[in-house]
């Protein structure tokens, strides 16, 4: 089974205000691993800011194929 989607992820933390002691953490997407791994390394975010593990990894996404309209359930025949 091949994956429906493939992309890759990008975890970046910006500080939206100086004078402030929040965080905000944003997941940005890419479809190329290239494209995203040079944005990491020109934000200085190699690694996921969060846990510290490498930022722009590999994810498959897989879509559920259903029928539709879906069976009516025995016990509402």
């Amino acid at each position: 089974m091949t994956p429906d989607i493939v992309y890759f992820i990008l975890y970046l933390i910006t500080v939206p205000d100086i004078e402030s002691d929040q965080r905000a953490i944003h997941r940005i997407y890419f479809e190329n691993a290239d494209q995203c791994e040079y944005y990491a390394e020109m934000l200085g975010q190699e690694n996921d800011p969060i846990v510290g593990k490498k930022n722009c990894v590999k994810v498959d996404t897989y879509l559920p194929k259903m029928r539709l309209p879906l069976p009516k359930p025995e016990f509402m025949k």
